[in-house]
């Protein structure tokens, strides 16, 4: 006779059930990059309010190289008018409501997964308030045409001209740090060096060019291991997949932002940073669970000169 066996796949198949890790993992995440590049806060405000304005005084528009007459005295010169810089402050949150019955029922505890996604929103949503601000800036270098131009050119930049091969090179590199020197604008981090935040598909253009490539072939080979850039004519690169791309150039081209920054662009005005809310549970049953996060304070330009966004193509867009 054969044996009879007690086995999962028919007879006992009722005590089996499916196995689950109960460790969770997240989606793949780029890191929040914009807003620690914001290096400028309200000193000594007078008051709370709904906007703080900050003030930059201008110096007296001419020198005095002219020498002085013993017996006249000299008329007084009155300075330019204080810029004044405005700052918007505004609520911004987002919640959550967990029930009791999730957190009896789930597999593995949900609060850990939640507070870690709603953190995570909390510092992408300040992140990209910023970013939006950045994008705004008034001084514009791109590329039409394989040529250099600014709002200022003779034929001034287009950027619904930007083509496939309007890509970032060293020279366009050189021209933006060249555009804030002009400007007497500063360094970051008390040295000479501006920030520049770039995406990936336009720093691979940068690492292909000969301007970068030569001296790393020759001296620094350690860099083209790890596909760093560095430190590169003026400019300390950060790459993040987060800089702005708008399919807006010719034939719907996709066309990059890339930001150099020097110290006191942007300026934050903060009634409360961003933290986590753990809300009180009114429901009858105290079944609801509220937790959220919540910021009040707002972002500008404080520094317009010292903004340079420069916009062009990338070889690798279509890829």
């Amino acid at each position: 006779m054969a044996n009879a066996f007690t086995d999962g796949g028919v007879a006992w198949a009722n005590l089996l059930a499916a196995g689950y890790d109960k460790y969770l993992e997240f989606q793949l995440r780029s890191m929040p990059i914009f807003r620690q590049f914001v290096d400028k806060h309200p000193v000594n405000v007078t008051n709370p309010g709904p906007t703080v304005t900050l003030s930059i005084i201008q110096e007296f528009a001419a020198l005095a190289t002219t020498p002085l007459t013993e017996t006249v005295d000299p008329d007084a010169v009155a300075p330019p008018a204080p810029i004044r810089v405005t700052v918007t402050l505004n609520e911004y949150g987002n919640a959550d409501l967990a029930t009791l019955r999730l957190r009896d029922l789930a597999f593995t505890p949900p609060d850990p997964a939640l507070a870690n996604i709603l953190g995570k929103n909390m510092v992408d949503s300040l992140d990209k308030l910023v970013q939006n601000v950045t994008d705004a800036g008034t001084n514009v270098l791109g590329k039409n045409a394989t040529v250099w131009k600014t709002q200022s050119s003779g034929v001034p930049f287009a950027e619904a001209s930007v083509a496939a091969g309007d890509i970032l090179d060293s020279a366009g590199v050189l021209d933006a740090v060249t555009l804030l020197r002009r400007r007497n604008v500063s360094g970051r981090d008390g040295g000479d060096l501006f920030a520049a935040l770039i995406h990936p598909d336009v720093a691979v253009d940068i690492m292909t060019n000969a301007g970068w490539l030569s001296p790393h072939q020759y001296v620094d080979v350690q860099n083209i291991y790890n596909a760093e850039l560095g430190t590169y004519l003026g400019a300390r690169f950060v790459q993040t997949p987060r800089a702005t791309v708008v399919a807006d150039g010719a034939s719907s081209a996709k066309v990059y932002r890339t930001y150099f920054l020097g110290a006191q662009a942007l300026v934050e005005a903060q009634v409360h940073d961003g933290h986590i809310v753990i809300g009180p549970q009114v429901d009858k049953l105290r079944r609801f669970f509220p937790i959220g996060w919540y910021a009040h304070l707002g972002e500008a330009i404080f520094r317009q000169e010292a903004l340079q966004n420069v916009r062009t193509a990338s070889s690798v867009a279509g890829l």
